[in-house]
C-alpha cells in the first residue's frame, strides 16, 4: 500500500510537468524558429512604424533598419559590406527582419547586404553604407606642446591609401592654417589619431579631413577663451580663501606656470591640503565694487550670460607616483551673498543642508571610480566638463536647484567626499589653464 501511493504521487508529478510543458509551448505559439529555404527581400524602411512608407537604399553605421520579404526567418547571418551584424530573433517574423547597421567601418566596401542561411547559401541585396564626415571630439591635452605628441579621439577617421587623412590647424588670430606632415603623424585609427604638434601652430580649431569629408574640432588648441587663470598673470584671479596650501612651479609645466596643492594623505574625507579657493571680495566692502586685481568677482570680466552653453576646462596632472582612489573632485561655483557670513571661512557651503550646507549644484569628477585608482600617467590631460552637468550635492546626491548667471563669482576646487567610497591614498594635483569656455 505505501509503495503504491508513492508510485501515485511520482506519476501524478510528472504528469503535472508534462502538462505545464505542453502549456508553455502552447503559451509561445510565435517562438522564433530558423526555417529552410532562402530569404527574399522586397524592399527596406526604417525601423520605426511611423516612418514605414519610407523606403531606403542606404544607411549611416548603428542605424536600426528594418528588411521586408518572405521567408525572413531563414537568415542565418547578415553583413553589411564585410562586417557582420547582430541579429535578435525576437524581431525576426517571416516577413520583416529589425536588425542594426554595424558601427565598425567596413575594411571592403561593396555596397552590398549579405544574408546567409543554415544550409550556407548566400543572399545579396544593394544597400549602400553611407560613411560620415570625421567627427573631432576630443584632444588628450588641449595645450600639447609644439613638438610634442598630441592625440585626438572622436570617429570616422579614415586613412584611405588613394586620398590620405589630413589634421589642419587654424588660427583664430588670422586664419592662417598649418597642415600636420605625413611624417609627424604616429598612428591613426578609426576613432584616435596620434602627430607630433607641427612648429608655428596657434590657437584655434582643427580640422580632420578624409574620403568621406571635413570636421572640425569641437575644441581650441591651445585654448585661453575665457580664461579665469593660468598662474601666470594673465588675469589677477588668484587662489584666495582660508588654509590655503598651495606652490607655484613651471617643472615640467605645460603653458607656464601652474599650482600644485598635496601630496596630502586622505580617504576622501576633510582634507584642508587640497582644497583649492577663489573667493572673490577683500576685507574692504562690497565684493560686485572690484573691478580688477585680487578678489574681482568673475562675472565682472567675463560672460556667463549664455552659461547653459559652456563648459567648465582645465588641464590637470596627477603623477603615477601619488594616484588618487578616494573622494569625488567638488567644483562649485559660488554667488557671493550665499557665502555670507563667513560661510567661505568655515566651510559650510560645499556641505548638504542636513549638514548645515546650502545644497549648490556643483559637479563631482571622479575617475578613479571604476578603476579604483586614476593618475595622468605622468603627463597633462584636459578635463571638460559641460555647466549643464554641475547638477551634484555634496553626498553624490542630484540637487533640486540650478545654477543661474549670478552664480559665477566665486569657485573652489576640492578632492572631498561625493558619495563615493574609496581607498587611502596621498594624491598630488596639479592645475593649469582653468577656464569657462563656450561650446563648438
Amino acid at each position: 500500500m505505501k509503495y503504491n501511493k508513492i508510485f501515485s504521487s511520482l506519476l501524478l508529478a510528472v504528469t503535472v510537468v508534462c502538462s505545464f510543458s505542453l502549456q508553455s509551448c502552447k503559451d509561445q505559439p510565435d517562438e522564433f524558429e530558423l526555417s529552410g529555404g532562402v530569404p527574399t527581400i522586397h524592399y527596406i524602411r526604417p525601423a520605426k512604424a511611423s516612418a514605414s512608407d519610407s523606403l531606403l537604399v542606404q544607411a549611416y553605421p548603428q542605424a536600426t533598419i528594418c528588411l521586408v520579404g518572405e521567408n525572413l526567418t531563414s537568415i542565418k547571418e547578415i553583413y553589411f559590406n564585410d562586417k557582420k551584424a547582430i541579429l535578435n530573433t525576437s524581431y525576426i517574423t517571416e516577413n520583416t527582419l529589425i536588425v542594426q547597421v554595424p558601427s565598425e567601418i567596413p575594411g571592403l566596401v561593396t555596397d552590398k547586404i549579405y544574408m546567409y542561411t543554415s544550409d550556407g547559401q548566400k543572399v545579396e541585396y544593394d544597400f549602400h553604407i553611407v560613411i560620415p564626415a570625421p567627427v573631432v571630439t576630443a584632444m588628450k591635452n588641449e595645450w600639447t606642446r609644439i613638438g610634442e605628441d598630441a592625440v585626438i579621439t572622436g570617429q570616422y577617421f579614415i586613412d584611405d591609401p588613394n586620398q590620405p587623412l589630413t589634421v589642419t590647424f587654424t588660427s583664430i588670430s588670422n586664419s592662417t592654417t598649418i597642415k600636420v606632415p605625413a611624417e609627424n603623424f604616429k598612428s591613426i585609427t578609426h576613432s584616435q589619431i596620434v602627430f607630433k604638434v607641427p612648429e608655428g601652430v596657434e590657437e584655434g580649431q582643427i580640422e580632420v579631413a578624409s574620403i568621406y569629408g571635413k570636421g572640425m574640432s569641437k575644441f581650441y588648441f591651445h585654448d585661453s577663451r575665457n580664461l579665469i587663470t593660468n598662474f601666470d598673470g594673465a588675469t589677477d584671479v588668484v587662489p584666495q580663501g582660508w588654509n590655503i596650501a598651495a606652490t607655484y612651479s613651471d617643472e615640467n609645466g605645460i603653458d607656464g606656470k601652474y599650482v600644485q596643492v598635496g601630496p596630502a594623505e586622505t580617504e576622501g574625507g576633510w582634507i584642508e591640503e587640497l582644497k583649492l579657493p577663489f573667493w572673490c571680495g577683500n576685507w574692504n566692502g562690497d565684493p560686485m565694487s572690484i573691478t580688477s586685481g585680487p578678489g574681482i568677482p568673475l562675472r565682472n570680466f567675463l560672460d556667463f550670460s549664455d552659461w547653459q552653453n559652456m563648459s567648465f576646462k582645465m588641464e590637470l596632472y596627477i603623477p603615477k607616483s601619488n594616484p588618487w582612489s578616494a573622494g569625488a573632485m567638488q567644483i562649485l561655483f559660488v554667488n557671493n551673498l550665499q557665502c555670507a557670513n563667513d560661510s567661505w571661512q568655515n566651510n559650510t557651503y560645499i556641505h548638504t543642508s542636513a549638514d548645515g550646507g546650502l545644497d549648490l549644484p556643483r559637479a563631482l569628477y571622479r575617475p578613479w571610480e571604476t578603476t579604483g585608482s586614476f593618475d595622468t600617467g605622468d603627463e597633462w590631460i584636459t578635463v571638460t566638463i559641460p555647466l549643464t552637468d554641475f547638477v551634484y550635492n555634496d553626498d553624490g546626491t542630484k540637487v533640486s536647484t540650478t545654477m543661474s548667471e549670478s552664480s559665477f563669482d566665486s569657485f573652489i576646487i576640492w578632492p572631498i567626499n561625493g558619495g563615493v567610497a574609496g581607498t587611502v591614498c596621498t594624491p598630488i594635483f596639479r592645475y593649469d589653464n582653468i577656464r569657462v569656455v563656450p561650446n563648438l
